[in-house]
């Protein structure tokens, strides 16, 4: 009877499984790479649209943070004028800020908010 575990055999085998181990690598190293561009959220705020897209009277602004942050939001207008809502710093959560609308004219506004990371525009009409 033939020696079922001849060297031949063996030297085949131990190259199989390294090279099945070096294309398990190389697979974890091409995810690892592909996944270098994914957004952390964590990192960002979360500015939610106005009840109302025609606003009058008080406007309710909510957004929330994950981590602590100095926060500018405010209104623009389609001229460049800006009308400040608040700009603090804000704890982890979700916050209200409000806005009395009857203090500025009417028009298309964008309500903005900026942080050090992030900008973000969104539409409102203010109808007074």
């Amino acid at each position: 009877m033939k020696n079922v575990f001849n060297q031949e055999f063996l030297i085949d085998f131990l190259g199989i499984t390294l090279g099945i181990l070096v294309l398990i690598i190389l697979y974890r190293f091409l995810l690892k790479f592909l996944s270098r561009k994914v957004l952390k959220t964590q990192n960002y705020c979360t500015l939610y649209d106005v009840e109302h897209s025609i606003a009058k009277g008080e406007v309710v602004f909510y957004f929330t943070t994950s981590i602590s942050r100095e926060v500018h939001l405010f209104l623009k207008n389609t001229s460049g004028d800006v009308h400040i809502i608040t700009q603090k710093s804000f704890d982890v959560g979700g916050h209200i800020c409000r806005f009395d609308s009857n203090s500025i004219p009417n028009g298309q506004y964008l309500y903005v908010l900026k942080t050090d990371n992030q900008e973000i525009s969104k539409r409102i009409e203010i109808k007074n």
